[in-house]
């Protein structure tokens, strides 16, 4: 099980050990590489290619041309499949390739040869597809949830991916944990992903797909820190003093901006953000009052 771990993050290395290794297992088999063309014979160029592969006919894990053991150069691709985090032989295999600058795209199907390596090589071809999603940003709402929005398009659905920013392999969807290809995403943004953990950094990308079920080359990989806010920093200054109790009260009365975490200014967890909530803090700040103790999560009206 360990050396099962161990692959997935030094897929290079593995493959020099899987040649020389007697042993046979099904999770050091799979190597699959090819030769890419475009529709005229002519060889694309390096970063022209956009690669989606996935397995089962489920999205839930894709890999991309940057994961780790993905990749394609001077007219070659290749994917390292034991990187996935299962793979057998017999599994089907669905590779969607994207030429970014001339439009072309190859749709590559089929199963995991108990041969160790197989060719698959293609020849791409002029097809219309989704345009890449574009204008990915992403806000922390709360220690536990982060905003992901995006350029939505009338028509197109989108499915939503996510890997931790320590990891160069696999991204899972996060939309439909499942991978169900039968659900098409959600229609538009914003999307909350509730499932942060309040510490660490994500890589996020979305996918699109039309009402044919034709998916579009991926966005780019937004960077997304999940912070867990400080409670009474209202106004997010890293630290708790009168500017706060301002900040309440010009939200709350004066229209003015509205606090980044909402969860930071009810500093008495009643469930709203009022003047109870500016005295709390002199109190806290200034006479020796109680601690602030804001809710984990606060939907603010």
């Amino acid at each position: 099980m360990y050396f099962g771990k161990f692959i997935r993050s030094c897929g290079c290395l593995f493959i020099m050990l899987a040649i020389i290794s007697p042993t046979k297992n099904i999770f050091a088999q799979g190597d699959i590489f090819g030769n890419v063309a475009n529709s005229d014979a002519s060889t694309p160029a390096n970063g022209d290619i956009i690669i989606l592969g996935y397995l089962e006919n489920s999205d839930e894990e894709i890999k991309i041309e940057s994961c780790v053991g993905v990749g394609y150069d001077s007219g070659n691709w290749y994917d390292f499949l034991p990187n996935y985090l299962t793979a057998s032989v017999g599994d089907q295999f669905n590779y969607h390739f994207y030429n970014i600058i001339n439009g072309e795209i190859y749709n590559l199907s089929g199963t995991i040869d108990i041969s160790g390596f197989q060719q698959e090589d293609i020849i791409l071809f002029s097809s219309t597809l989704p345009e890449k999603p574009d204008g990915l940003t992403g806000k922390g709402l709360s220690g536990t949830s982060v905003e992901i929005n995006w350029t939505s398009v009338f028509g197109l659905t989108y499915h939503i991916y996510r890997r931790d920013a320590s990891s160069n392999g696999s991204f899972f969807r996060i939309d439909d944990p499942s991978g169900s290809l039968s659900n098409p995403g959600v229609t538009s943004g914003p999307f909350i992903d509730n499932t942060v953990d309040g510490t660490s950094t994500y890589h996020y990308l979305i996918i699109a797909e039309n009402g044919s079920g034709d998916m579009s080359p991926h966005s780019d990989i937004l960077i997304q820190t999940s912070i867990t806010f400080m409670c009474g920093d209202v106004d997010n200054s890293d630290h708790i003093d009168i500017l706060d109790v301002i900040y309440i009260i010009n939200f709350k009365y004066k229209e003015g901006p509205a606090p980044d975490y909402f969860e930071s200014a009810d500093v008495n967890s009643d469930g709203g953000i009022n003047i109870l909530d500016a005295i709390y803090l002199i109190n806290f700040k200034y006479k020796g009052g109680p601690d602030p103790i804001c809710p984990d999560e606060f939907d603010y009206p």
